[in-house]
């Protein structure tokens, strides 16, 4: 039903339209469509009302967007069982890595570097907590867990694309034509691993080296 219109002709909001539904249509439209799909035009139409009724409730675009993000990252782990930090930081943060495999779209919007979502920040400060029980000082454990956070976002980028590339993709091609002659070691590793389609996550393992080499022994 489209927003009603009263006595001196303004667009009275629909009944029922509240920032939870507003914040729910504006997640279902980029899971649907992507990212670029978002605007207070296309939430409207969503929802079967006037754009103006929006802006009873939600700012703007980048107010809807932050509110998304504020709800997906609710979902971050940050209770996780463990007796030892190594073992917490493990768990939470491949909880986070397969929860956000889900939503890697997001990622898209935090490198960007404008957004962050406050609602991840007891994720931060779980993670920090471990790092510093494990016996890092401050600086450390904040450069440790950027560099894990960073492992997990390029790996999310890298193996979960928003959508599935068109085979052959380019990168294959240009992988196909290593010339051993000029690019020896590169063209010897490429050679002996798997087509990407076989390859196994390795995610966890490669996050296993890297807290071992962080924390202390």
């Amino acid at each position: 039903m489209p927003a009603s219109v009263g006595r001196h002709g303004r667009a009275r909001p629909r009944p029922g339209l509240t920032p939870a539904a507003i914040v729910a249509a504006g997640r279902r439209l980029i899971e649907r469509d992507g990212l670029d799909a978002l605007s207070m035009r296309a939430v409207a139409a969503e929802l079967d009302t006037a754009a103006t009724s929006l802006y009873r409730h939600v700012a703007d675009r980048d107010a809807l967007l932050l509110a998304i993000l504020e709800q997906i990252a609710e979902g971050l782990p940050v209770r996780v069982p463990g007796r030892t930090p190594a073992t917490r930081l493990l768990r939470r943060l491949v909880g986070a890595h397969d929860y956000m495999v889900d939503h890697v779209w997001v990622l898209h919007v935090l490198i960007r570097g404008e957004m962050t979502a406050e609602a991840a920040f007891p994720f931060v400060d779980a993670c920090l907590a471990d790092f510093l029980a494990a016996g890092l000082p401050p600086v450390r454990a904040m450069s440790a867990f950027g560099a894990c956070w960073h492992l997990t976002i390029g790996e999310l980028l890298d193996s979960h694309p928003l959508r599935p590339p068109r085979e052959p993709t380019q990168r294959r091609r240009a992988v196909a034509r290593i010339d051993p002659a000029h690019l020896p070691s590169l063209a010897r590793v490429s050679a002996a691993l798997p087509p990407p389609e076989r390859r196994r996550d390795d995610f966890d393992a490669d996050l296993r080296a890297l807290l071992g080499a962080l924390l202390p022994a």
